[in-house]
């Protein structure tokens, strides 16, 4: 298995950061070759020794790299098997999610949103936009402040109060828009809300002219894992919509919850 190097032109443009430095050494290893020694993980990626074993050393700190049995050489560690299976999850959630996505885009006309929880922030991981003339910019992977927009307040509200807690007590609730919600009595009433009526609703928190409606996902284990809804512009849902529109979201967030095997979604809520 051929490994890109500075020399085959690769990284012509950016140099040798320490960040591809890392993904050359994990590259060098393949399926035939899950042992290297020092001598070979410095041959392959054209590093001197002292460099590569620093690099390897670090690597070992962060459980990137670990040393087989008898210390000869080096194998991929824990670390990888996390982050894959962290990726796995995500990926087999959006691809359940995604028929999902598309009936509740079909039958409100808007557009249709995933989102997920890392931290104090949530994110958006996968999306069916709509075929309306005007909607809204939307990007899979953009980092969304916690305390604003329904798709990231859903993922807030129906955690554990525990949790909750420890989030309000550390989160920086930043004035984004007017409507975005600074106070710590006001967001824990918000939480409060939300959790009562099964959902969460934003009107311009995020973006001028932006509204959304999200609704909890759950797992097998009955863990919330994700937030299902919609985002549109105020101009099409106003207040008055807003009900309607929120049985179909909370319908499709039920759908997906027993899809990834929670027991009683709908008691969840």
């Amino acid at each position: 298995m051929a490994v890109n190097t500075p020399q085959n032109g690769y990284f012509r443009d950016s140099g040798i950061s320490t960040l591809n430095r890392v993904c050359l050494i994990l590259n060098a290893f393949t399926e035939s070759e899950q042992i290297l020694t020092l001598t070979e993980i410095s041959k392959r990626i054209q590093l001197p020794k002292s460099t590569a074993h620093r690099m390897l050393e670090a690597m070992e700190c962060h459980g990137l790299i670990v040393r087989e049995s008898h210390g000869l050489g080096y194998q991929l560690g824990y670390q990888l098997i996390r982050w894959g299976t962290l990726a796995l999850t995500n990926l087999d959630l959006r691809n359940t999610a995604r028929p999902v996505l598309q009936s509740l885009c079909a039958s409100t006309n808007e557009s249709a949103v995933l989102s997920a929880r890392y931290g104090y922030f949530a994110m958006w991981i996968e999306m069916v936009e709509c075929r309306q003339p005007v909607r809204l910019a939307i990007r899979v992977g953009e980092p969304l402040h916690l305390h604003a927009g329904a798709s990231a307040k859903v993922l807030w509200a129906f955690l554990p109060d525990s949790e909750i807690e420890r989030i309000l007590s550390g989160i920086k609730l930043i004035q984004l828009k007017p409507n975005t919600i600074i106070s710590v009595e006001e967001m824990r009433a918000e939480l409060t809300a939300i959790r009562q009526r099964g959902y969460a609703v934003s009107y311009e928190e995020t973006d001028f002219g932006a509204m959304g409606i999200a609704a909890p996902v759950y797992d097998h284990m009955g863990r919330l894992v994700a937030g299902l809804g919609i985002a549109a512009p105020v101009t099409r849902v106003p207040p008055d919509r807003v009900e309607e529109l929120a049985r179909q979201v909370l319908a499709s967030s039920r759908e997906l919850s027993l899809k990834l095997g929670a027991p009683n979604p709908a008691s969840l809520n």
